[in-house]
């Protein structure tokens, strides 16, 4: 499969609002800014940034704390109305709208910095994404990309395991049909292609839990069903915190980052 099922991630979305999946703890919360503390020496502050892939606006909103102006876009319509809600709960004026990643509705350089946090892992192939983020940032502008390390072997591991239960796990809502967990050669590949220098790797695993489930939703989950999963999810994270302690990098961390700078000029072959 090259392309996305859209549809497929429009119907994720809504199932994890009705799962209560996008109610982030507090752990969570610290989790993911510790993960933007790792890369921020790296990223400019008081830039306009574009969200991409925004979700409920978790990055986006930290993003905006940091000093930035922020607009988000995500194609879930239940995403955007949830980061609107959390902005406008926040006094925040970080901006979501509906839209599709692969075709940006912003003009050409508009923006400084593209984060995309955790969303080219529900992409089999990110070259489309990855080339409209290169269109709309400003020459010299910073991409950010924020995803699993598919080059983790536990991280493999898992997906693998995930594998054999993706079709009720899309059925419950739990997850996507499209993901695919990229290597870390794929997104260096890419930015070599369209031209990024200062290309940097960072790997990391700084805790947190991914989202879920806190009602039994759409796919009749069940009280024992939902216990099971909170607990593999526990386990999962016990064997992320060691493999994170025990390999070498960039290997170790079950989170990436990929950061890199648009060239200033594009250089005609």
């Amino acid at each position: 499969m090259e392309s996305q099922d859209k549809q497929a991630e429009i119907n994720h979305s809504r199932g994890e609002f009705q799962l209560g999946s996008w109610e982030d703890s507090k752990p969570q919360q610290q989790a993911r800014k510790k993960q933007l503390e790792l890369a921020m020496p790296n990223i400019p502050i008081g830039q306009l940034v574009l969200d991409a892939g925004c979700g409920p606006g978790t990055y986006g909103i930290i993003l905006f704390e940091c000093g930035n102006n922020v607009v988000g876009i995500d194609i879930s319509s239940d995403a955007v109305r949830e980061a609107g809600k959390r902005a406008l709960n926040n006094c925040l004026a970080f901006v979501p709208m509906v839209g599709d990643i692969e075709n940006l509705p912003f003009r050409e350089a508009s923006f400084d910095i593209c984060f995309c946090g955790y969303a080219l892992h529900h992409f089999p192939n990110i070259n489309k994404a990855v080339i409209e983020f290169t269109r709309v940032l400003k020459p010299g502008g910073t991409l950010v990309l924020a995803e699993p390390n598919g080059s983790n072997p536990v991280v493999i591991l898992n997906n693998g395991i995930k594998n054999l239960f993706r079709g009720w796990l899309a059925e419950t809502a739990l997850d996507t049909p499209n993901e695919v967990i990229h290597k870390i050669k794929t997104y260096t590949n890419i930015l070599e292609q369209q031209g990024y220098e200062q290309v940097k790797i960072f790997s990391c695993f700084c805790g947190g839990l991914p989202p879920l489930p806190k009602s039994r939703g759409r796919g009749n989950l069940d009280l024992a069903t939902l216990n099971m999963i909170k607990t593999l999810v526990h386990l999962r994270q016990l064997i992320f915190i060691i493999s994170n302690k025990t390999l070498p990098r960039p290997l170790n961390g079950a989170d990436l980052f990929v950061i890199g700078a648009k060239a200033e000029k594009v250089v005609v072959n």
